[in-house]
C-alpha cells in the first residue's frame, strides 16, 4: 500500500487532462495473461525483459481544433526494458527505460524523441524494516490539447524519492515518503515548478489481505519565475504550500468485488492572491467486479486537485468518473472498452483571481475501444479506437476527434 499511494499522490499534483493523447489507448491496454482475470493469473515476473515497438495512429483532430483540416498521420517507433535483480542479501536494483521517436506526416514541426528512465534500490533491513531510494527523468510533448498549434514545446521532468516502512507484527505497519519533483518547460517558464512532498501514515492489513490507513501528507511548490498577467503588466508568484489528510483502504467485498480508495481533505495556500486558495473534500476510489472469471467490470471516480504543467493556470480541480468492461476471450486475447467523463474547473489562474478573465470552466469527454492479442510469446498486437471532446466555456477551445491506433510489440 505504501508505495502504490505515495507514488499516486505525487502523480496528482502534476497529470495531464484526459483525452490528451491517442497514443494512450495503446499503451493502457494489458494482455490476457496479464494477472488481471482470475482465468489466467499469470506467470511470475521475470528479472528482465527488453521489447521493441511500431505503431501507426491515425488522428482526425490532432490540433485539437475548434474547426479546420487538422488529420494527422503520426508513426511511433520505440524500445525499451525493465531490470529487477537481487545484489546483495536482500538488496535489490530496479531498472526501467524506454525512448520513442515520434514522425507527423502533415506537421512535422511536431517530429520528437521521448524518453523516460528509472533507478531504484530497494532495501531490506532485517525483517520489519523495508523501503526503496530512487528517482526517474522523463521527455515529452506538451499537451496538444493545451498549445492547440504545431509547436515542438517538450517537457522535461526529474524526480527524487525515497520510502520507508516498518511493521509492528503481522498486521500493522507505519510508513513515511518523500519525493521531489521538478519540472521545466522552456516555452512557458512560469509553469516550472519544483514541488516537495513529505508523508506518512499508519496501515492495518487483516489476514485476508484487507487494509486500511490514515496518511497525511504536506506539499510544498516553488515556482521561481512569475507569471505575467496582462494587460496589468503584473507578475505573480505561484509558489504554493499543499496538505492533505486522508483515509485509505482496499478491501474484498465479496470474492469477485474489489474496491480500493482514498478519502480526504485538501488545503492549498498561495504566497500571493490568496483568492486562488483551495480547501476541499478530494478522492480516488476503483471498483473491480469479476462476474465471471474472464470477465471484469471496472468502475472509477475522482475528485482533485492538482497542478498542470501544460496549462497557464497554477492548477485546477478536476472531478470525473470512468467506467469500463474488460474480456478475455482466450488466455491471448483481451478486449477493453472504457467510457470517460471530467469537469475541470481552472481556479487556480491568476487572471480569474484579479477578475479579469471569467472562470475557466471544460468538460472532457471520450471513449475508448482496445484490443490486446499475443500472437505468440514474443510478437503482440495492439489495436485500439479513441473518441474525445470538449466542451468549454472559452471560445476556441471546444473540439471533437476519432483517433485510430495500430501497434505491434517484439518481446525478446
Amino acid at each position: 500500500m505504501l508505495r502504490s499511494w505515495s507514488k499516486a499522490a505525487a502523480a496528482a499534483l502534476v497529470v495531464l487532462p484526459i483525452c490528451a493523447a491517442a497514443f494512450e489507448a495503446v499503451d493502457v491496454l494489458v494482455p490476457a495473461s496479464s494477472g488481471l482475470y482470475p482465468a489466467y493469473p499469470g506467470d511470475p515476473a521475470a528479472p528482465y525483459s527488453v521489447w521493441a515497438q511500431a505503431g501507426v495512429m491515425y488522428d482526425s483532430n490532432a490540433l485539437r481544433r475548434t474547426s479546420g483540416n487538422n488529420r494527422e498521420l503520426t508513426t511511433r517507433v520505440g524500445a525499451g526494458g525493465r531490470l529487477e535483480q537481487r545484489v546483495v542479501g536482500r538488496q535489490g536494483l530496479r531498472l526501467e527505460g524506454r525512448i520513442d521517436g515520434y514522425l507527423y506526416d502533415r506537421f512535422s514541426e511536431l517530429d520528437n524523441i521521448a524518453y523516460a528512465a528509472l533507478g531504484e534500490w530497494r532495501y531490506e533491513l532485517g525483517n520489519d524494516l523495508s523501503g526503496a531510494l530512487g528517482g526517474s527523468r522523463r521527455r515529452f510533448q506538451a499537451s496538444l490539447a493545451e498549445i492547440q498549434a504545431p509547436v515542438y514545446d517538450p517537457v522535461d521532468e526529474t524526480t527524487l524519492d525515497g520510502t520507508v516502512r516498518y511493521a509492528i507484527g503481522p498486521h500493522l505497519a507505519v510508513r513515511g515518503a518523500g519525493h521531489w519533483i521538478d519540472y521545466v518547460r522552456p516555452s512557458r517558464p512560469f509553469a516550472n515548478t519544483r514541488t516537495t512532498i513529505f508523508g506518512g501514515g499508519i496501515d492495518y492489513i487483516t489476514n485476508i489481505g484487507n487494509a486500511i490507513g490514515v496518511e497525511v501528507q504536506h506539499a510544498q511548490g516553488d515556482a521561481p519565475v512569475g507569471q505575467l498577467v496582462d494587460p496589468l503588466g503584473l507578475f505573480v508568484n505561484n509558489d504554493f504550500r499543499q496538505n492533505e489528510v486522508a483515509v485509505l483502504g482496499t478491501f474484498g467485498v465479496t470474492p469477485s468485488i474489489r474496491v480500493t480508495g482514498r478519502y480526504g481533505r485538501t488545503t492549498r495556500k498561495y504566497t500571493e492572491l490568496p483568492g486562488r486558495d483551495f480547501s476541499g473534500p478530494t478522492w480516488t476510489v476503483v471498483g473491480q467486479w469479476f462476474p465471471t472469471a474472464k470477465t471484469v467490470l471496472v468502475v472509477e471516480s475522482s475528485r482533485y486537485i492538482s497542478s498542470i504543467i501544460d496549462v497557464g493556470a497554477s492548477h485546477m480541480v478536476a472531478r470525473g468518473y470512468a467506467v469500463g468492461p474488460g474480456w478475455a476471450v482466450t488466455a491471448k486475447l483481451n478486449l477493453q472498452a472504457r467510457l470517460l467523463r471530467q469537469h475541470q474547473w481552472f481556479e487556480g489562474d491568476p487572471s480569474f483571481a484579479l477578475g479579469l478573465t471569467p472562470l475557466r470552466q471544460e468538460y472532457v469527454r471520450g471513449y475508448r475501444l482496445g484490443a490486446y492479442w499475443e500472437y505468440t510469446r514474443r510478437l503482440h498486437y495492439q489495436l485500439a479506437f479513441d473518441h474525445g471532446e470538449r466542451e468549454s466555456n472559452i471560445l476556441g477551445r471546444n473540439y471533437r476527434y476519432n483517433a485510430g491506433v495500430a501497434q505491434a510489440r517484439f518481446v525478446f
